[in-house]
């Protein structure tokens, strides 16, 4: 069992955040991940599941699932390829 990791990432200022949702629904559809949910808190799955849950500027995703031999620096790299630039103003 994998013990849960929080990773947080700054949404950029003037982000909306409905128009930032799909395209990271997009970007990650594209790399084999699924979000459900809405713009302040859901699931994702994929090599890695877990939740994420927006507070204002911040976005935390909770990994809760993944497998032993990726490593958090790939989970970590991962996240911040799919839902580090979804800024959209």
């Amino acid at each position: 069992m994998t013990t849960p990791k929080v990773f947080e990432m700054t949404v950029p200022d003037g982000t909306d955040p409905e128009a930032g949702f799909e395209l990271a629904r997009k970007k990650a559809g594209g790399v084999g991940i699924t979000l459900e949910g809405d713009t302040a808190t859901g699931t994702f799955s994929g090599t890695a599941s877990g939740t994420y849950k927006r507070d204002g500027a911040k976005l935390a995703f909770t990994v809760t699932e993944k497998p032993f031999f990726v490593s958090w620096g790939m989970i970590e790299s991962g996240l911040k390829k799919v839902f580090g630039d979804v800024s959209v103003s």
